[in-house]
């Protein structure tokens, strides 16, 4: 989880703002993995200290269904503040080719996080 995290954090900051809802779509996810509340801070924090080579690394070895899972949450948390910015695309674009995420659209991307 401090793995997605790390890059999830990366794709919020991407645009040079950290809108609310941005991290509102990121708590809920996290949420949504049974991670309690009270556990929050120790996983930002180990979000914190690894180096993001470290979390392309562990992402790289997901098995297909995580990816996918990756790849629609980095797509999430780019539109989740209703604006989509090209440095966030680049971002995404890098992570899925460094990390052999599937490609998909943005709406692809909201979908699957929707279930």
């Amino acid at each position: 989880m401090a793995a997605i995290l790390n890059v999830g954090r990366a794709m919020i900051s991407a645009d040079g703002r950290i809108d609310e809802n941005e991290n509102v779509v990121m708590a809920l996810e996290l949420f949504s993995f049974g991670v309690p509340k009270e556990d929050l801070e120790g996983l930002y924090a180990a979000s914190d200290i690894l180096e993001p080579s470290d979390a392309v690394a562990i992402i790289s070895q997901f098995d297909l269904e995580q990816k996918t899972y990756v790849a629609s949450f980095l797509g999430a948390l780019m539109a989740a503040d209703g604006d989509i910015d090209d440095r966030e695309m680049v971002l995404w674009r890098i992570i899925s080719d460094v990390c052999g995420l599937p490609r998909m659209t943005i709406s692809e991307a909201i979908s699957n996080i929707k279930g």
